[in-house]
C-alpha cells in the first residue's frame, strides 16, 4: 500500500470513523433525553392525573353549589392533561427532534471539514509521493538511454550519435536523482534500485540491439551490464533491499 493510500486510510480509520461514532452516541443522548423527560415528567404527571380522575369520579356532589366542586376537580384535571400535552410534544418530541437537528448540522459541519482537511492532505501526500516516482522513472529512462548509447558505441557508430545519449542521458539521471534525494528523502537502496532497473532493461534491449547490429563490441557491453547488474542485484539483497522487477517501476 502507498503513502497515499495509507493517509486516506488512517484518515477514514482513526479521524471520521470515531467522529461517526461520536455522533451516533449524541443521536443516542438525545432519545435518551426524550425517554429521561417521559419517564421522570409526564409519567408522574399521567399518574397522579389518573389519580384526580378517579377522586373526581368517586366524590360527592355538593348539591348547594350545582356540584361544583366536581367541576373544579374536572377543570383542575382538564388543565393537567393540558400540561401533559405540552410535555408530551414540547418536552419530549421537540426537545429531541430538535436535538437530532442540532446534532446533525454540527456533524455536517465537521465531516465536511475533515473531508477537506483530507482532501488536501491527501493531495499533497499524493503529490509529493507521484513527484517522487516521476523523478524515479526519470533517473532510470535518462539511466538506460545513456546505456544504450554505450551499447551503441560498442557497435563502432559514429561518436555524434552516441555521446549526446551518454552524456545527457548520465546527466540527466544523475540530476534527477539528486533532486530525488534532497526532496524525497529517498534511501540508497532506492537508488540503486533505479540503476539496476535500467540495467536491466540496457540488457534486453541492448541484447536486440547488438544483434540487430551485428555488433561483438555491443555484445560485449551488454555482458558487461550483466555482470555489473549481478553485482548490484547480490549487494541489495545483502543489505535486505528490495529489488526492482523488469516489468514495474524503478
Amino acid at each position: 500500500m502507498t503513502m497515499c493510500e495509507e493517509v486516506g486510510r488512517w484518515v477514514t480509520d482513526e479521524v471520521l470513523t470515531p467522529v461517526e461514532k461520536f455522533f451516533e452516541d449524541a443521536r443516542l443522548a438525545c432519545t435518551e433525553s426524550r425517554k429521561w423527560v417521559e419517564r421522570e415528567i409526564r409519567t408522574p404527571i399521567v399518574t397522579w392525573r389518573t389519580q384526580q380522575e378517579q377522586r373526581c369520579r368517586e366524590q360527592e356532589c355538593n348539591w348547594f353549589c350545582l356540584c361544583c366542586n366536581k367541576w373544579f376537580c374536572w377543570i383542575v384535571t382538564m388543565l393537567v392533561r393540558f400540561v401533559e400535552w405540552l410535555i408530551e410534544v414540547i418536552g419530549e418530541w421537540l426537545v429531541e427532534t430538535v436535538c437530532k437537528l442540532i446534532v446533525e448540522i454540527i456533524r455536517l459541519v465537521v465531516v465536511v471539514l475533515i473531508s477537506i482537511v483530507k482532501w488536501i492532505v491527501e493531495f499533497v501526500v499524493c503529490f509529493v509521493e507521484r513527484f517522487c516516482l516521476t523523478l524515479l522513472l526519470i533517473a532510470g529512462l535518462a539511466f538506460l538511454a545513456a546505456l544504450l548509447g554505450l551499447i551503441a558505441a560498442g557497435a563502432l557508430m559514429p561518436l555524434p550519435l552516441a555521446l549526446p545519449a551518454m552524456i545527457g542521458g548520465g546527466a540527466v539521471a544523475v540530476a534527477a536523482l539528486l533532486v530525488a534525494r534532497l526532496l524525497c528523502e529517498l534511501s540508497m537502496c532506492r537508488l540503486v534500485g533505479v540503476l539496476v532497473w535500467a540495467l536491466k532493461w540496457a540488457i534486453v534491449l541492448g541484447a536486440l540491439l547488438s544483434i540487430v547490429l551485428r555488433s561483438v563490441g555491443s555484445g560485449f557491453v551488454v555482458v558487461l551490464c550483466g555482470g555489473i547488474v549481478s553485482a548490484l542485484i547480490w549487494s541489495l539483497t545483502d543489505k535486505g533491499c528490495r529489488v526492482p522487477h523488469l516489468l514495474g517501476p524503478p
